[in-house]
């Protein structure tokens, strides 16, 4: 099940951040020597606030990776950024606003260069280098509660007997 994004609370944290610096902290990667094909690929990505500090936020983002062909694992890899921003103004932003904001933005800052190193991993182990897709946000927009409608007075219809 896709997790509800709540636009609101990123914007009251963008609109306050500064990116500024993002680093590679951690990548383990492993191939499957006797696997060869295509890749059927599988993601899985988590971004959360590490430490806030007067107006610093460290998020780190981990991707896990595995790649299957032919039903075997091929491929398997964890690979984990640091992003570090800067927030300014005045109070900081609530935890519920941070946590919004590292999932969202920790994943669009560093998305790009995860596409970068699984490019490279997967054509170094052998296998067509794999592509991840663009990142693509499909905020659920919120419904409104269908308008009651009026109640009908129930009718009781003739049975004939």
């Amino acid at each position: 099940m896709e997790r509800a994004i709540d636009l609101a609370a990123i914007a009251r944290v963008a609109k306050r951040s500064e990116l500024k610096s993002l680093r590679l902290v951690a990548i383990k990667a492993e191939c499957n020597k006797s696997v060869m094909g295509t890749l059927v690929p599988s993601v899985d990505l988590n971004c959360k606030p590490a430490r806030v500090e007067g107006n610093a936020l460290e998020v780190i983002c981990e991707y896990k990776f595995t790649a299957h062909s032919n039903a075997a694992e091929a491929v398997s890899s964890t690979i984990t950024y640091l992003l570090e921003y800067e927030i300014s103004g005045g109070e900081s932003p609530s935890a519920g606003d941070l946590a919004e904001f590292a999932n969202a933005n920790g994943a669009l800052n560093s998305w790009p260069f995860v596409r970068e190193v699984l490019f490279g991993l997967t054509s170094r182990m052998g296998f067509p280098p794999y592509t991840l897709p663009l990142m693509h946000f499909n905020p659920t927009p919120k419904t409104k509660e269908p308008a009651q409608k009026p109640a009908t007075p129930a009718v009781e219809t003739p049975v004939a007997q």
